[in-house]
């Protein structure tokens, strides 16, 4: 991934980031008159845990648009620790470890180095960029279980795809991608 391209992705969710209230929709289009780049995005893709609330990890898709035709895809996983869990400190390399139907597929980040802040509240936060397939976003979609593994240099955690996280990125599929 180059450097432009991370830069417009990073601000992008940043802008994202900044929004307040409810959305309407499950998705976020941002279009890009600073950058230049046009966004889509699915919007608060929390993967819970019922034994595990002081980690919260997001995992959302997002189109990026190259051009008139031409688009590159990326998952966004988003950690916030407790004040007293620290960072994950998610490395370079391959970091996210998805299990879909069985199935495995690993993708490779830059890291979340860039991208690490405490918040007002004392949470830490950070985020980590994956190019994806778009075929391989169609296997998410199409999936009947999504298991996933985090790999921080200081912990890891594991979530499992509920039907409404599956959901999102069907309609994220549809809406994005022109179907399966």
């Amino acid at each position: 991934m180059n450097a432009k391209t991370l830069l417009t992705l990073s601000l992008g969710l940043l802008l994202w980031a900044g929004c307040a209230g409810k959305p309407a929709s499950d998705t976020y289009t941002y279009r890009g008159s600073m950058t230049g780049a046009d966004m889509d995005m699915t919007l608060d893709n929390l993967l819970e845990s019922s034994e595990d609330r002081s980690y919260l990890i997001w995992v959302n898709a997002v189109r990026q648009r190259e051009g008139a035709w031409d688009s590159s895809y990326f998952l966004d996983v988003r950690y916030t620790g407790a004040s007293d869990a620290g960072y994950m400190d998610i490395g370079p390399g391959e970091t996210l470890l998805l299990t879909v139907d069985g199935q495995p597929l690993r993708l490779r980040s830059a890291g979340s180095a860039g991208s690490r802040s405490v918040t007002p509240a004392g949470h830490y936060a950070e985020n980590a960029v994956y190019p994806i397939k778009p075929e391989d976003l169609k296997k998410i979609a199409r999936a009947k279980e999504v298991k996933v593994q985090v790999v921080g240099q200081a912990h890891s955690h594991y979530r499992n795809f509920k039907p409404e996280n599956i959901e999102k990125f069907r309609k994220f599929v549809l809406m994005h991608m022109g179907g399966f």
